[in-house]
């Protein structure tokens, strides 16, 4: 049986673009692999995803790490968006999720360079080995850390690490000493599941009590003072804090 965690220890710092025009099948994909990526994206057709592709590149100056993308879409398929993005990035990694009656189109995305699929219906745990596979080949990705002091969270949020103090539009975000004391163990292990123990251990030191029902109530709190989606819950694990 495949383990998550090898492939989530070398995702997590990965981008990901999900292409699908099925909505639910789509919300499905994104849901489970949040858990895995720092940040994954979504487009119902080619020409959304594409438009995505080119605007991640003009706000990030790079492209996704990844690509998984349907073959039968309406507006552009995926055929036509593997053609697309290789005459932009001949490099990007594509995956792409192949149903029985797409088997005829399979032989023109070989030949494009697309070597891993997915087949449909999607078993969450082969899609999962699939992606550890592609992933382990990715290079390491540039830290989203802009100083030794400062980092990213996003929507213009910067966590000021020697200072313990969070900034929105560089104005100052009030937190109580419990929310300060979670961000400096969060950010302590930022774009890395902080394990409920570990923050326990960490208020403990500073002689505090909480249980863990206190540091679920909390995290809620602090969630609604920081970009949305900041703060992910990896069921049975703890909580992981995400950089830009």
């Amino acid at each position: 049986m495949f383990d998550p965690m090898m492939l989530y220890n070398i995702s997590k710092h990965f981008s990901i673009l999900i292409v699908e025009d099925h909505h639910s099948l789509r919300q499905r994909v994104v849901e489970i692999l949040d858990d895995f990526f720092y940040r994954v994206d979504e487009a119902e057709d080619g020409v959304e995803a594409l438009e995505k592709y080119n605007a991640y590149y003009e706000t990030h100056s790079k492209y996704y790490d990844l690509i998984i993308s349907d073959i039968q879409m309406p507006r552009m398929n995926g055929i036509d968006l593997t053609a697309e993005i290789y005459s932009i990035n001949e490099d990007q990694p594509i995956i792409i999720l192949s149903a029985h009656q797409d088997a005829n189109y399979l032989l023109a995305l070989i030949n494009f360079g697309v070597a891993q699929f997915i087949t449909k219906p999607i078993e969450q745990e082969q899609m999962l080995q699939t992606l550890y596979n592609v992933c382990k080949k990715l290079g390491k990705p540039t830290s989203s850390i802009i100083e030794n002091n400062l980092i990213d969270l996003g929507n213009e949020f910067i966590w000021y690490k020697k200072e313990n103090i969070l900034k929105c539009s560089c104005k100052e975000v009030i937190l109580t000493k419990h929310e300060t004391i979670f961000m400096e163990i969060l950010t302590q292990h930022i774009d890395k599941v902080c394990s409920t123990d570990e923050i326990l251990n960490h208020f403990f030191i500073q002689n505090i009590d909480l249980s863990p029902e206190n540091v679920r109530s909390a995290i809620t709190r602090l969630r609604k003072k920081l970009p949305k989606d900041s703060i992910s819950s990896i069921y049975g694990l703890g909580y992981k804090l995400t950089s830009l």
